[in-house]
């Protein structure tokens, strides 16, 4: 389901976003639950449509990713490869589709936020 959120920084389209402890958005990292992948471009303050688990959004990507990977974040929200092999980390979701082969691809992903930890 998509819902809005107060942005907490100003949100890019298509970014991978968490909740603050302020309850608003703002952008993830590996080391955050993810929230789902912002809709639209939101400034500080504005609100920001966010399609949560369970649901296909576009994704920026800053990375390749293999068809069917897992999806994470790099600290500016941007689509890279879960690899989760080295610490614990979240991800947001799958790939849909082929492969990502370049940076600044859009390509959708199914929210589907996990952990995994390689311990």
């Amino acid at each position: 389901m998509v819902q809005s959120y107060e942005a907490a920084i100003t949100i890019p389209a298509q970014r991978i976003v968490n909740l603050s402890t302020a309850q608003k958005a703002t952008l993830t990292t590996t080391a955050a639950l993810p929230l789902g992948i912002s809709i639209d471009h939101a400034e500080t303050g504005q609100g920001v449509p966010v399609a949560g688990a369970g649901e296909i959004a576009r994704l920026y990507f800053n990375d390749t990713v293999a068809a069917n990977g897992l999806v994470t974040s790099d600290a500016s929200g941007r689509g890279v490869p879960f690899t989760g092999a080295t610490a614990a980390a979240y991800y947001v979701g799958s790939l849909l589709g082929a492969a990502v082969s370049a940076t600044g691809t859009i390509a959708d992903v199914l929210i589907i936020p996990g952990y995994a930890s390689s311990e």
